[in-house]
């Protein structure tokens, strides 16, 4: 395709929510950290490798019984979220980049390192307010 040589409607959507298509045998409860795979499938978080985070998932999706795509679940791809953390973190730790432990658990180090988000708050000795902005696919 050539350069723009008149003007072009890209059809421009907020990008707020995003349908994916989940993973078949897979479970996606509302409020966890999820992932594509390599072949593209919604998937819940965690330190697997070749895994791009791609949000917060809006909605639970069952497609436990399905195959690849029979269910789709709308994500969102921005915001602030509190979640699990493993390990130690501090006051320090505001603004460190954190990686999937699980769909429900942050750490600053992972075996995967698929980062997730940037710590805003820490509102409990067991949980992370994480910014995913700038972290989603």
């Amino acid at each position: 395709m050539p350069a723009l040589q008149q003007p072009y409607e890209p059809m421009e959507k907020e990008g707020l929510l995003v349908s994916y298509p989940v993973r078949g045998g897979v479970r996606i409860w509302k409020g966890a950290l999820v992932c594509v795979d390599s072949t593209g499938y919604l998937v819940p978080a965690s330190d697997t490798a070749n895994l791009r985070f791609v949000g917060v998932a809006f909605e639970s999706v069952d497609n436990q019984d399905g195959a690849n795509g029979d269910k789709k679940c709308r994500v969102i791809k921005r915001g602030t979220f509190v979640y699990h953390r493993a390990g130690t973190f501090s006051q320090s730790d505001i603004g460190v980049v954190v990686k999937a432990a699980s769909d429900n658990e942050v750490s600053k180090t992972t075996t995967n390192n698929i980062a997730v988000g940037t710590v805003v708050e820490l509102p409990s000795n067991t949980t992370v307010r994480i910014r995913i902005d700038n972290h989603t696919v």
